[in-house]
């Protein structure tokens, strides 16, 4: 199983984990990684917190492994975002998490060329996908990293697309309004990072992260 080193920690009163520690990956989320800490307590780390150990497999005297073999190697980017929504269908099935995004594209073509390759691991899964072309903006993120940006969203059930797509709906008629103050934007923000099953610690810190990138 995947396990990562903590190098930073940013929740100081914590005593969950301590910089040093390694730590088992229980799933992913779009800030970093679920774990469970020190007491089997499941906790949020942030990207910037831990490093990745490898687990290289041992090879006898004299060869050399994969891994020191091929360290020149890359994986190109359509592997890498195909991989990546592999990933979060996987988790989507498992019920780990009810709302999944990819990580957006460049424009629609680039986001269509994935089309028939989503189709099938959709179909693998046994799950729902969605071509958004352009993903809510609240607080959350930082939006001028976001706007624009089409991507797929991923789900098992009709309702979570229903949700999803109402929160849109809301913050448009927000603005059309001119009521979408930053209160507005944190509370979106906390119903949309739900739908994507993140911890409250976790949306608190993407709010004040994505707030911190944005001014």
């Amino acid at each position: 199983m995947r396990k990562v080193r903590i190098i930073k920690k940013n929740d100081t009163d914590s005593l969950e984990y301590e910089v040093g520690d390694i730590l088992t990956v229980e799933g992913t989320w779009y800030g970093g990684v679920n774990v469970k800490g020190r007491s089997g307590i499941p906790l949020s780390l942030d990207r910037e917190e831990y490093e990745n150990i490898g687990q290289e497999p041992q090879a006898a005297d004299g060869e050399k492994n994969d891994a020191e073999e091929g360290k020149a190697g890359r994986i190109d980017p359509y592997s890498y975002q195909l991989g990546v929504m592999d990933c979060f269908c996987e988790m989507v099935s498992s019920g780990l998490k009810t709302l999944a995004m990819s990580h957006p594209f460049a424009d629609r073509n680039e986001r269509d060329g994935y089309l028939e390759d989503v189709k099938r691991l959709c179909a693998r899964y046994g799950v729902l996908f969605y071509p958004e072309d352009e993903a809510l903006l609240t607080a959350l993120f930082p939006k001028e990293a976001n706007r624009g940006k089409p991507l797929f969203l991923f789900y098992r059930k009709e309702e979570t697309l229903r949700a999803y797509l109402h929160l849109k709906e809301e913050r448009k008629a927000l603005l059309e309004q001119g009521r979408c103050d930053h209160m507005e934007e944190v509370r979106l923000a906390h119903e949309f990072g739900r739908l994507l099953s993140y911890p409250e610690e976790g949306i608190e810190r993407l709010i004040e992260k994505a707030g911190k990138e944005e001014n």
